[in-house]
């Protein structure tokens, strides 16, 4: 674009040539290592993967790479000291200095698939001004190039924020801006001829195809009461370091050429844009055709934009990761958070479900990232700790040429704003959550689990393991030893005749990877005891009354220490009483499953209307499906 310089070391250049001396080559940047933007913890490394744009009013040098602001290499101004920065963070990308007029952008150089699903982090600092704090950053998804900044007048007004249709003095021109793109702006300075709510908001603006704008005209959502997953206010440019976290969940259902789906963006593990119930529902998310903008084979470039303007302050990316496929949320104790892959279980396809139970943590960003395998493969994984399990084939798991395909299906789970994308303190746990998936599955590729289904019991199996690297658990060490899975986490397991599956367990802290199973060893089924009837002879039409009880598994949760993170959970699902010969016998009374000891039942009528044997069974069935039956046999003379 004209009007558009490239940041290349040439304040550094200029000063030799100014005082006379030696221009020694520069030193030829490391090559890029990445396919996806992957900078974490902090930008020290593969900074060439970075396209970095400046306006041609920049200070020399911006944007570039620089210590934290939080390391203290400014003084601090008026928004307070910066919040130092977290372990690890040596250098951040700066999209601008503390100077007023200054416009830049960053793009990854390698476009990225955006048409699936997709999940993106990043943490930014927003601080130091040297007068008042303006205008604030953008995240973009577009398909201009990796040269792409606000063409008209660059750098004279910050409130285009690098992306959007501006003319020196006002944001209402009708020519500028970037093309072909998305973006989620994190706007810190109130122009009100734009309409921008305050001066602390979020806001997804696209023209689709034509030149975005800043003002309402492609403003498709906004959010200008911004709190964390707490519920206390936050400040964008106050110092502090700040998580986001940008989704986008494709339909799996969608018919017509025009196909949207659904954008969410959490800040500090609040979602911005939740479900709204009562007389003007809406769902969750965003609705957007991410077509609409016109893709390159369902690819397109990723970064950011920045802007001051009378205002300023530094503005610092810490650390970005880009997830292709993965979906992410913001998880609390009181609502489970739903995540759909392939459109869900409405389209014959599968989800992911969290809530956090206990521990220190009240709310908490989680990322799924779905892994496909075929069946020997993941059986090979798991069952080097848990012979002979089987993994569950899910229905229209993924997508493969264009395809839709079955397959086992590994799940990444990491919390992308904790350190290294653990979730929860490793030392300490603070982390415990019920994980689950639903999905679809035929019973011709999953064989044997029907004949199970119908006689002791699936076995199911929610395996959790861990991998050596925490960003992706679900990559096994070498040869699989120590072994990928550690533990069978499973606490219920159900399934219809569809048929399609629901299964869920208990987790405590750490990146985790999970695997549905059936067939799987370790589980044992409820424990039976009769009092009565017992072994011996009744009177004919004597009165017995009967008494028993059905205990929740011996493998269940050790109830002297519940953070024990080693199942099987199952727990007592139903207890309930049978005759030989077939005799309408008054059922006993029975209590409610308890996680604890089981389920008594006592006041029922044992039948001894008839001389001879009879046999009483009582048939236990746990939360995963799994049967035990006993019976007594007794006489009636």
């Amino acid at each position: 674009m004209a009007g558009i310089i490239k940041f290349v070391m040439a304040a550094a250049i200029a000063a030799l040539l100014a005082t006379g001396g030696t221009a020694w080559a520069a030193e030829v940047p490391p090559p890029c290592n990445l396919l996806s933007p992957n900078f974490t913890p902090d930008f020290a490394n593969n900074q060439s993967c970075l396209s970095l744009n400046a306006s041609p009013n920049n200070v020399p040098g911006y944007p570039g790479f620089y210590s934290p602001a939080g390391l203290g290499d400014i003084a601090p101004f008026s928004n307070g000291n910066p919040e130092a920065p977290p372990a690890g963070v040596t250098t951040v990308l700066r999209l601008t200095p503390n100077s007023n007029f200054q416009t830049s952008s960053a793009w990854f150089n390698t476009p990225q698939t955006v048409a699936g699903a997709f999940s993106t982090t990043f943490r930014f600092q927003l601080s130091r001004t040297t007068t008042y704090v303006a205008d604030g950053i953008a995240f973009l998804i577009q398909n201009s190039g990796t040269s792409a900044l606000d063409a008209v007048d660059s750098g004279s007004d910050g409130c285009s924020l690098g992306f959007g249709q501006i003319t020196s003095g006002t944001c209402t021109a009708t020519t500028g801006g970037i093309p072909k793109s998305l973006a989620f702006e994190f706007d810190t300075y109130e122009n009100d001829d734009i309409s921008d709510p305050n001066a602390n908001h979020v806001s997804v603006q696209s023209c689709g195809r034509n030149p975005n704008r800043v003002d309402a005209s492609c403003r498709l959502a906004d959010n200008s009461n911004l709190l964390d997953g707490n519920g206390n206010p936050v400040t964008l440019a106050d110092g502090n370091i700040h998580t986001v976290t940008i989704t986008f969940s494709p339909s799996g259902t969608c018919t017509n050429a025009s196909c949207p789906g659904i954008l969410d963006v959490i800040l500090d593990n609040n979602d911005l844009f939740p479900a709204v119930g009562g007389d003007n529902p809406r769902p969750e998310g965003v609705p957007f055709d991410i077509a609409s903008i016109g893709l390159t084979n369902g690819t397109a470039y990723l970064g950011f934009t920045g802007a001051t303007g009378g205002g300023n302050d530094l503005q610092d990316i810490l650390s970005w990761t880009f997830q292709p496929g993965s979906q992410s949320s913001a998880v609390n104790t009181v609502t489970p958070a739903l995540l759909s892959f392939n459109g869900g279980t409405q389209n014959n396809a599968y989800d992911y479900n969290a809530l956090l139970t206990s521990g220190g943590l009240t709310s908490a960003t989680v990322s799924i990232n779905p892994v496909l395998m075929n069946q020997n493969s993941c059986n090979k994984l798991v069952q080097k700790s848990f012979p002979p399990a089987q993994c569950f084939v899910y229905q229209n798991a993924g997508t493969v040429n264009g395809q839709s395909v079955d397959a086992a299906v590994l799940f990444e789970v990491t919390c992308p704003d904790q350190e290294e994308g653990t979730c929860g303190s490793p030392d300490t746990p603070d982390f415990f959550a019920t994980l689950g998936s639903d999905f679809t599955f035929l019973f011709s590729e999953n064989v044997g689990f029907r004949l199970l289904a119908a006689t002791i019991g699936p076995y199911p199996g929610w395996l959790k393991g861990a991998g050596p690297d925490a960003l992706h658990p679900c990559t096994p060490y070498p040869n699989n030893w120590p072994p990928l899975f550690q533990s069978n986490q499973i606490e219920s397991f159900s399934f219809s005749a569809d048929p399609s599956g629901k299964t869920k367990g208990g987790s405590a802290g750490t990146g985790s990877c999970w695997a549905a199973t059936f067939a799987t060893p370790g589980e044992l089924p409820p424990g039976i005891s009769i009092a009565y009837p017992k072994f011996t002879t009744y009177a004919k039409n004597s009165v017995v009354t009967a008494s028993y009880t059905c205990s929740t598994p011996a493998t269940s949760k050790d109830v002297t220490n519940p953070a024990n993170t080693t199942g099987p959970y199952l727990t007592v699902a139903s207890c309930t009483q049978s005759q030989l010969p077939n005799k309408n016998n008054t059922p006993a009374t029975c209590s409610s499953p308890m996680f604890v000891g089981g389920i008594s039942c006592t006041g029922g009528g044992v039948d001894t209307s008839t001389a001879g044997l009879h046999a009483f069974s009582v048939t236990g069935v746990d939360s995963g499906g799994n049967v035990n039956i006993n019976t007594v046999i007794y006489n009636v003379k």
